[in-house]
């Protein structure tokens, strides 16, 4: 008897692959299931959104602290004159003394020769009109190179110079947000060459400071008035003393070192004896280092704890799809025994229940991307408000995602081996 040949392909089994039939499988039964599905998707996807913003939203905040300092510079010294101090020999407080002066700004640019640039300051708030509104705002007395110190330029306009100076000019440089509040928004579109009274004291606007938010100090330099330091002293205060001195440190110049010049020169300038010998110094010489390490101490201890918080909110998103998921697997016990019964092994029971978590810790962790991603924004904006914007950090997000899905699919294990070692005839008595 001869062997029969039969076509190619003839013994072929029509029924499909054991994984393309649990994969249909487990999209019917999430989709016939659907509140139950979204219910473990929504866990997945709050507890990557709340960790992406809470970690962005301390990202965005060290920036700013960053930035500020950058800002501020940290090789910078501040000389300033003390709040409480002694009057005819008696202690007084409420008032700065008044011993900064020229001869103090002269002494410590010749005993200090490692500063690059240096600003006398004084300032006072005054009631300034512009644009047919008024505010009352500070107006700060500056030499030119408080702009270089600060790294600060103008969006429209230009700063006052040397020769403003020398001829006590009334010119003004504006902060952003007092141009808008007097010139509207844009301020730089009509700001410049405008009229601006001081105290009754009539100036020209000559340029618009950029924006830059809160300074490390808290100051809101978006809200001050910036003229020629001879301009405020003779003709808006009438007073022969600084407020404070600022001063830049030269290239390869210590921050120490020069601190100590500048303060031995004052001191000497100041040296009193008598009843007066024992007071506390009527300055201070001050550098942003110790505050500008402070705020970013303070920063990274925000972002530490921010950071468990976001782990706890991806552990309690765990949670919940593990008791939802425990939940379908006691209603599935019938469906799961007639499975058994009929000669599913307890492998592809196992694959299917995990496949389908996974598929929806997969769902919720990319909708959990884009609502974190959107919440970020938000926290970010509110955390580094003013020009500072706010950066999505997407390698975070990648790890924030992969640990969302491998700690979701963790918790679905416990559920998927119960139901693939139930005993299919305890299974089908199930009620």
């Amino acid at each position: 008897m001869s062997r029969m040949h039969h076509p190619r392909g003839a013994h072929r089994d029509p029924r499909p692959a054991p994984a393309v039939y649990l994969a249909a499988a487990a999209l019917r039964r999430l989709w016939r299931f659907r509140l139950r599905s979204w219910l473990v998707a929504s866990a997945a996807a709050l507890g990557v959104a709340g960790f992406l913003s809470s970690v962005d939203y301390a990202a965005a905040g060290r920036r700013r602290a960053l930035e500020q300092i950058r800002r501020l510079g940290t090789a910078t010294l501040t000389v300033s004159a003390r709040q409480s101090r002694a009057v005819a020999g008696r202690a007084r407080t409420g008032a700065k003394v008044t011993t900064l002066v020229e001869a103090d700004y002269r002494a410590i640019r010749r005993e200090a020769p490692g500063l690059a640039r240096a600003s006398r300051r004084v300032n006072r708030g005054f009631r300034i009109k512009g644009g047919g509104f008024s505010k009352v705002a500070q107006v700060v007395g500056c030499d030119p190179d408080l702009f270089a110190i600060r790294a600060w330029g103008a969006v429209a306009g230009t700063l006052f110079d040397g020769d403003d100076l020398r001829r006590s000019r009334r010119v003004a440089v504006l902060g952003h947000t007092v141009a808008r509040d007097l010139f509207g928004d844009p301020p730089e579109a009509g700001a410049v060459g405008q009229r601006l009274s001081i105290n009754r004291v009539p100036f020209e606007v000559v340029g618009v400071l950029a924006e830059r938010g809160p300074a490390l100090d808290l100051e809101d330099e978006d809200g001050q008035v910036y003229v020629p330091l001879s301009a405020a002293m003779r003709r808006l205060l009438n007073v022969d003393h600084y407020d404070a001195i600022l001063l830049e440190v030269g290239p390869g110049q210590s921050i120490e070192g020069a601190g100590s010049q500048v303060a031995a020169a004052v001191r000497r300038r100041h040296a009193r004896g008598g009843p007066l010998a024992k007071l506390p110094e009527d300055f201070d010489v001050r550098s942003p280092t110790a505050l500008a390490a402070a705020q970013l101490a303070a920063a990274d201890r925000l972002a530490f704890l921010v950071r468990w918080v976001g782990a706890s909110a991806l552990l309690v998103s765990g949670l919940g799809i593990l008791a939802i998921a425990w939940i379908g697997v006691k209603a599935r016990t019938v469906e799961i025994g007639t499975r058994r019964a009929l000669g599913a092994t307890a492998g592809q029971v196992f694959a299917q229940l995990l496949g389908e978590a996974g598929l929806l810790a997969a769902a919720g962790c990319l909708l959990g991307l884009a609502a974190g991603q959107a919440g970020a924004r938000l926290l970010g904006g509110l955390a580094a408000s003013g020009p500072l914007q706010a950066a999505f950090d997407w390698r975070g997000a990648a790890l924030a995602l992969a640990s969302a899905l491998a700690l979701n699919l963790l918790f679905a294990l416990l559920p998927s081996w119960r139901a693939a070692r139930l005993d299919p005839i305890r299974a089908l008595r199930y009620e």
